[in-house]
């Protein structure tokens, strides 16, 4: 009998369940559908933030790099964490006094249309890129933990349809409700395993020894290993993202009120950073246990050598890591081509009485525009960090437009997006640009933070008239 397999089962129709009882008890309206506005309580709030952030990336994914950097690998959630308290601080409260249900509509209405539109292209971008990763990262934790049943192809697949059937039945409520499961499972597993690899198989302390066997990888420092300076980078990077892409601002607008959405955001944090460091400590572990074998793989093995229940648990932990991610993900790209992209053209506006059944056909598209987008897996990889600090000149767009309107030109907000794309073009052109400043973070903040400030200097109107005379 696979009991992992029945877990993961179990867990899928529990999922699926929630999506269909969410679905019921909505109305047929469309924005109430992408937006679930005004529904969470604090709780609800942090479950549905930090379900977004713990994904492939903040699991595996950590774990993954502990083979190279150690303890400091668990950086990355705190780099969320950080960015979630920033934008519960900055962001959060003030778009929802806007009145806007977009970022698109939020810059258009402080900046211009062509500020908008610039915008509305790199939330698209960006996203996508998040969702295709999640397809990608949970086809390969069902087809490591699973390999009797998944080869990547088929693992990929199935993750997708069980991602994009959750939004679709259900949309952003089922998204917040279901990370209520989502973030239990990811912490049971996850714990569960690390009491047993760490303590039962004794991987902490062959972990030690292995670091002092050698000293030149500081597999037990908290910070050596990643460096200050990328830690700080990753930061830049999840402020950007938490300050201005859709599906992660969208969140506090599923909030009943404003303190439920700043306090919610701040409790979120700390429900994200835990779970970085227990999984690069089981990562250094199983460097430890099984020093030959590719860090894709290790993790994994190590998982499977657990009891079945244990494993089951901590495989159906991984895997809503994953879903938990692509669904806000996939609500708030959807969101954005539905509000900002589909309903402004001339088609759109006959459709707009049937908006709950368009914008269910924009997820099943978007769902499957990443599906294929997910195929080019070494693409992907490899311009993950790029797409997703283009975020960074987004976020200065916004904070910048909301706090300080008599600095910010009207013209800031178009120039500033758009050097943001130039600068990842260019990172990826110019390798030069790497040693100079060693990560895209610091090159976005440089050249987007210049043309912001620029403009802003020489610009004559600003945007604090703009926002008078247009309101969401």
């Amino acid at each position: 009998m696979n009991i992992p397999l029945i877990i993961v089962i179990l867990y899928v129709i529990m999922l699926l369940g929630i999506s269909i009882i969410v679905s019921r008890k909505a109305r047929l309206d469309g924005e109430d559908f992408l937006l679930y506005k005004g529904k969470n309580n604090t709780l609800m709030t942090a479950v549905t933030i930090s379900g977004l952030a713990i994904g492939g990336a903040s699991t595996i994914g950590i774990a993954e790099n502990a083979f190279s950097v150690g303890l400091s690998a668990g950086w990355y959630n705190v780099a969320w964490a950080f960015g979630a308290i920033m934008a519960s601080s900055l962001v959060v409260k003030k778009l929802r006094r806007s009145g806007c249900n977009t970022v698109t509509k939020l810059v258009e209405s402080i900046y211009d249309e062509k500020a908008g539109l610039m915008i509305t292209i790199t939330m698209i971008l960006i996203q996508c890129t998040i969702i295709a990763l999640q397809y990608i990262a949970g086809g390969s934790i069902l087809t490591s933990l699973l390999p009797d049943v998944f080869d990547m192809k088929t693992a990929t697949f199935f993750s997708f349809i069980i991602f994009m059937l959750v939004g679709f039945v259900g949309g952003m409520g089922s998204a917040s409700i279901s990370n209520i499961l989502n973030i239990s499972l990811i912490y049971i597993g996850v714990i569960v395993s690390a009491i047993g690899v760490l303590i039962n198989q004794g991987g902490w302390e062959a972990a030690k020894q292995m670091a002092i066997a050698s000293p030149e990888i500081p597999y037990m420092s908290l910070t050596s290993g990643m460096g200050i300076p990328a830690i700080i980078a990753w930061m830049l990077v999840m402020c950007g993202n938490t300050n201005s892409v859709q599906g992660a601002i969208q969140i506090g607008l599923t909030s009943k009120s404003d303190k439920a959405a700043v306090n919610g955001f701040r409790i979120g944090a700390l429900i994200m950073i835990p779970i970085g460091f227990i999984c690069a400590m089981l990562g250094v572990a199983s460097k430890a246990l099984i020093p030959n074998v590719e860090a894709t793989l290790a993790l994994p093995m190590i998982i499977m050598s657990l009891p079945s229940v244990i494993a089951g648990l901590t495989l159906s932990g991984l895997w809503a890591a994953d879903m938990s991610t692509a669904c806000s993900m996939l609500i708030g790209c959807s969101t954005t081509v539905s509000q900002d992209v589909f309903f402004k053209t001339k088609l759109g506006e006959k459709f707009k009485e049937r908006s709950f059944i368009v914008n269910k056909i924009i997820i099943l598209s978007v769902g499957f525009l990443t599906y294929i987008l997910s195929s080019q897996l070494g693409t992907i990889l490899s311009a993950m960090k790029v797409s997703l600090s283009m975020a960074i000149g987004s976020s200065i767009v916004v904070v910048a437009g909301l706090w300080f309107p008599k600095f910010a030109s009207k013209n800031a907000g178009f120039l500033t997006i758009i050097s943001s794309v130039l600068a990842a073009v260019a990172w990826l052109i110019f390798p030069g640009l790497h040693e100079i400043f060693k990560d895209i973070g610091y090159l976005m903040l440089f050249v987007s933070g210049s043309t912001f400030v620029i403009t802003s200097l020489f610009g004559k109107i600003k945007v604090s008239r703009v926002m008078e005379e247009q309101v969401c």
